[in-house]
């Protein structure tokens, strides 16, 4: 796992099934390798009241904090833009994690991002498709998934015909794909797996842009291994990741509207009652208006719910007002 500056979406990763934490899977057999550098805000912070709270659970964790004096790369115009030198950084990390994990005789590496799995047999279905590289189809605010379904000859995303059915999931099943990322499974077992690299310096006539997503994609169509998006389930979401204009606090709003996106189909995220004092109390309001009134049947609990962390995730001061109806 790589982090850097994302305080907000960590509070509530670590207490849904992100970072294998609620994954139905052994906790002992799985050895977590995480790395942060150039943070500007809390991140450390909260990675290690975590770590300091779940070590014991795992099989070994390793966690690296790098961030010194240095709270940029020299090339960066802001946290969140991506300069050559903060890729080329990513790409290393990248490498050195699948190196690591070969090393070690894993069988499978886990490699992820900004995701929220909220389907806790995530691990179990990836590993059962028995592919090389695997990835649950994550959704996210709009029409942004964590796959491809084209690429141009700049390689880079295309649009195509059939993008939507994936990801609206008309079409169910496992899908080849030219890209996949910040949610996938590598299966080290597979002896192509060892033709798979973030390091573009390994492949041999390169000549794609410094990308590790992009370079990961490539060394694996060269060298004939297929990437597969799966949908038969719905896995989770991944967060939309922030532009290069964006402050940090930004990061706050695409949370916000992440969580009510989640609430259409699962229960609340919550937070850990040991990240209670990052959240900040929320102020409700009536918009103006003397009420504002959810009307709601009894009888539908969880939507009730849903419904009610919804208002209170928009913070609007809400009456509820039981329906009733032939029943």
């Amino acid at each position: 796992m790589v982090i850097r500056n994302r305080p907000f979406s960590w509070l509530y990763l670590q207490e849904t099934k992100k970072h294998h934490y609620h994954q139905d899977y052994p906790k002992n057999r799985i050895k977590l390798w995480i790395k942060t550098d150039h943070n500007v805000d809390k991140t450390v912070e909260i990675i290690e009241t975590w770590i300091s709270n779940v070590t014991n659970l795992y099989h070994s964790v390793n966690l690296t904090i790098d961030d010194g004096n240095h709270l940029q790369f020299d090339d960066e115009k802001g946290p969140t833009s991506w300069s050559l030198k903060r890729f080329k950084h990513l790409i290393e990390l990248k490498e050195k994690a699948l190196n690591v994990a070969r090393e070690n005789w894993a069988d499978f590496i886990f490699v992820n991002c900004d995701v929220f799995l909220t389907d806790n047999e995530t691990f179990k279905y990836l590993v059962r498709q028995n592919h090389t590289v695997t990835g649950p189809m994550l959704k996210s605010i709009g029409l942004y998934s964590n796959f491809w379904c084209g690429m141009t000859s700049k390689y880079y995303y295309m649009r195509t015909d059939d993008y939507k059915p994936i990801l609206k999931r008309e079409k169910k099943g496992c899908f080849n794909v030219p890209m996949i990322h910040s949610a996938l499974i590598i299966n080290l077992n597979k002896y192509e797996s060892d033709y798979l690299t973030f390091n573009s310096s390994k492949i041999k006539n390169y000549n794609g842009p410094i990308d590790d997503i992009i370079t990961f994609a490539l060394s694996a169509n060269y060298s004939g291994v297929s990437l597969h998006v799966c949908n038969e389930k719905l896995f989770g979401y991944v967060t939309l990741p922030l532009e290069a204009h964006e402050p940090l606090d930004y990061d706050k709003i695409i949370m916000k509207n992440l969580k009510v996106e989640i609430l259409v189909d699962n229960p609340p995220l919550k937070v850990n009652d040991i990240f209670n004092s990052y959240i900040p109390e929320k102020s409700l309001d009536k918009l103006g208006f003397d009420k504002i009134y959810m009307i709601n049947l009894k009888r539908r609990p969880e939507r009730r719910i849903r419904m009610i962390e919804t208002f209170n995730e928009l913070e609007l001061d809400v009456t509820v007002f039981d329906a009733v109806d032939g029943r």
